[in-house]
């Protein structure tokens, strides 16, 4: 419930009061994309407190650039038609985990492991002209 509201505001202020202030924001993806994201992958208590960080080191005194959300999360493998599949996000693992061969029978794992990963926003060919 408090993970919708939260989301809602968020797609209020970035469809009606950010096209009036213009591009002001020193990172990428913008303050309101990466709290959007961080509210979709995480508990929205700890997504509000990197929300308040993100938006407090988001002035002059902080250099900015790429800075991706980060979430701990455990990943379960979906095996299908990347065709068929709607990609909207890419999971994209902070370090690379080692299996043991005993972990992975038949190639399916039965126990995923959970692990810190940065999300990645899937855009469109038409948004990237």
């Amino acid at each position: 419930m408090l993970k919708q509201i939260c989301i809602k505001i968020i797609l209020f202020y970035q469809y009606f009061i950010s096209p009036h202030l213009g591009v002001t924001c020193r990172y990428y993806p913008s303050c309101s994309e990466y709290s959007k994201q961080i509210f979709l992958f995480q508990n929205p208590f700890i997504a509000i407190w990197k929300t308040l960080i993100r938006i407090l080191s988001c002035n002059q005194f902080f250099k900015g650039g790429i800075a991706y959300p980060k979430v701990f999360l455990k990943i379960q493998p979906h095996f299908g038609n990347p065709k068929l599949m709607e990609i909207q996000y890419w999971l994209i693992p902070d370090k690379t985990q080692k299996y043991n061969p005993k972990n992975v029978p038949n190639g399916i794992l039965f126990q995923s492991q959970a692990q810190k990963v940065y999300i990645v926003k899937k855009y469109s060919k038409v948004s990237r002209v």
